[in-house]
């Protein structure tokens, strides 16, 4: 009778030492990870943008063609449009937007009628329009609370694929832009995308910045 108390006794202070442990971690995130939850439209502007190289992103653009093989895409907070120009030189029917007008200004003049200035809160191309929606080092500018929201909205517009890259809290100098309002592991966007009921698919070795990436296929 003694042992089995014991045994009880032991599982209950491993189960509520899990949960203390759970709050600690919480807590840790809280102080030295996440920043303020504030999105601010105007913090991206010309000097953001500023120390990006205007160049086709070939090497993106080669292996999306190869391992999606899209006839049209969309890329989701573009920036200066580097992606789309790279698809665009392989014949894919790309396009792109960011709510930036800075950083669409600041495009190749060969692509530049391809972007537009718009909101990623309020996409409204129609459902399943593209073969491929890419969406990359934007999510963790979102606030967390409509997180959620944007998935389900990109993953509308898609009929085949949705590529997330969603830079990580784990990563180097993550903690150092003030506009990463929403950093988390790489599990948590998982289980998020995952209870949206979304597929995500082995990232093959070879991706492009594998590290941080989750490929959606609809329909899956």
């Amino acid at each position: 009778m003694g042992l089995v108390r014991l045994k009880n006794f032991t599982f209950f202070e491993f189960f509520r030492g899990l949960v203390v442990l759970s709050r600690i971690k919480s807590l840790i995130h809280s102080i030295f990870v996440a920043p303020s939850k504030k999105y601010k439209k105007e913090e991206f502007n010309a000097d953001y943008f500023s120390k990006l190289k205007l160049s086709p992103d070939v090497k993106k653009a080669s292996y999306y063609r190869d391992f999606f093989s899209p006839d049209n895409a969309l890329d989701v907070g573009c920036g200066i449009g580097n992606l789309v120009w790279g698809l665009v030189n392989f014949g894919i029917a790309a396009e792109g937007i960011d709510i930036s007008e800075d950083a669409i200004n600041r495009s190749s003049v060969e692509i530049r009628s391809l972007l537009k200035v718009g909101d990623i809160f309020n996409l409204d191309y129609p459902d399943n329009r593209f073969n491929l929606v890419n969406c990359s080092d934007t999510l963790e500018h979102i606030p967390e609370e409509v997180s959620c929201d944007i998935i389900r909205n990109l993953y509308r517009i898609t009929n085949r694929w949705l590529v997330l890259n969603i830079c990580l809290w784990t990563e180097k100098n993550a903690r150092l832009d003030p506009t990463h309002i929403n950093l988390h592991s790489k599990r948590w966007w998982a289980k998020k995308i995952n209870q949206l009921g979304f597929v995500i698919i082995k990232t093959p070795d070879d991706f492009p910045s594998k590290r941080n990436a989750f490929i959606i296929k609809k329909g899956a």
